[in-house]
């Protein structure tokens, strides 16, 4: 099979979920074109990509390829050219589709919504191809928040939409999506990058290591992480705290740890590679997601996969109970579920995990890991959105 797929970013790399479902797809036999319209710096991928260019960034080069796919393919661009109002914005779609190769593929797999607003013309300048969707979830804070018209126009051009829990699937219908054309899979891992060291250990010389993982942004909530291990320090001191990643809140995250004289046990170490970070992972006790809403934005945490990594490096999970957090976590883990921002119900979870013996840990971090398995393998993952977007056809 032939699939398109559509990043607004990517390479990404906080995003290893995107390498793993490609290569999958490519193991087994599909032909993969990747299209971008922009990167991270510095990140890197093994996959060949076409980067997509605006007419501001090329501004006599793809006049002319305009012209030229005008000329040799005048029934598509007029599709093009009528999959949207306004004459600037008809330009610009001209100025992308004339980027793309002209054979289609079998479908057009985008991911997000700000993606497939920009993409979502595809149906209309072939309507043979299957149109899917990836829906991760709402605007994070900061970046444009897309009105609901442009994301109903978006999602309801699609053959299907997906998102990985019952909650963003909700989020999308409310922005515009057909509910008979929505499908709940999540996002999958490839498991075999996930292998527990023979040596793993638990709560060493009996101090627990807790950990949070992600962009350090408002919405993350790390704040509500110091200000409960805080009131946590002043009942213990049998734990360590450490904060992995970078993002704009990171300096005055530091700034709280010191007011809060919490320098001996919280450690920042910034942001690590996904190959460095997976082995990491094995070397905590329990990840904490204090996730939150934020004021002026339609992001909430869905499936939170950092919650996934850590649990198939054998570590237990205490996380906001925010979104698709729930449902993305065994049900063993739900008593350790507070509620957003709360510092006192953060801290009260906390002392209950550690009231756990080292055997009970142990057991629960491995019964963790299976549940991953059992519900992400990127595998099974990947031939079931294919068998969503052809529900009567074989595939090759």
């Amino acid at each position: 099979m032939r699939i398109d797929v559509f990043f607004d970013v990517y390479p990404h790399p906080a995003k290893p979920y995107f390498e793993s479902q490609l290569t999958e797809w490519q193991h087994q036999g599909h032909q993969l074109r990747l299209f971008s319209q922009s990167s991270i710096a510095d990140a890197s991928s093994t996959f060949t990509i076409t980067f997509l260019r605006t007419l501001r960034q090329r501004p006599m080069r793809l006049p002319l390829m305009i012209l030229w796919r005008c000329l040799t393919n005048p029934t598509r661009c007029r599709r093009v050219f009528r999959s949207t109002n306004g004459l600037m914005q008809r330009i610009k779609v001209l100025a992308t589709d004339a980027q793309l190769p002209r054979q289609p593929p079998d479908v057009h797999f985008v991911h997000n919504l700000a993606t497939a607003v920009s993409f979502s013309y595809l149906k209309c300048a072939c309507p043979r191809t299957k149109l899917a969707i990836y829906y991760h979830g709402g605007e994070i804070p900061g970046v444009r928040q897309i009105p609901w018209e442009e994301a109903s126009r978006a999602l309801q051009r699609a053959d299907v939409v997906f998102s990985n829990t019952q909650a963003s699937i909700s989020e999308a219908v409310s922005r515009g999506a057909r509910a008979d054309r929505t499908a709940c899979i999540p996002v999958g891992f490839a498991l075999e990058r996930f292998k527990l060291p023979d040596s793993r250990d638990y709560i060493p010389n009996g101090c627990w290591r807790f950990v949070c993982l992600g962009r350090m942004a408002p919405e993350k909530g790390f704040d509500v992480a110091l200000n409960a291990f805080a009131a946590l320090r002043r009942k213990t001191i049998g734990f360590q705290a450490t904060f992995i990643g970078a993002g704009p809140e990171l300096e005055n995250l530091k700034e709280l740890t010191n007011r809060l004289q919490l320098q001996d046990v919280v450690r920042f170490l910034g942001h690590i590679d996904f190959e460095k970070l997976t082995p990491t992972l094995a070397g905590f006790d329990a990840l904490v997601l204090p996730s939150r809403p934020v004021q002026g934005s339609t992001w909430f945490e869905t499936q939170a996969t950092v919650m996934q990594e850590a649990m198939l490096m054998g570590a237990i999970v205490v996380a906001s109970d925010i979104g698709g957090v729930r449902e993305s976590l065994p049900a063993a883990l739900h008593p350790y579920l507070f509620t957003p921002g709360s510092e006192a119900e953060l801290a009260d979870r906390l002392a209950s995990v550690m009231q756990l013996a080292r055997e009970e840990v142990r057991g629960a971090g491995l019964a963790a890991r299976r549940f991953v398995e059992k519900n992400y393998d990127i595998r099974t993952i990947n031939r079931k959105l294919l068998e969503m977007v052809f529900p009567t056809e074989p595939l090759h």
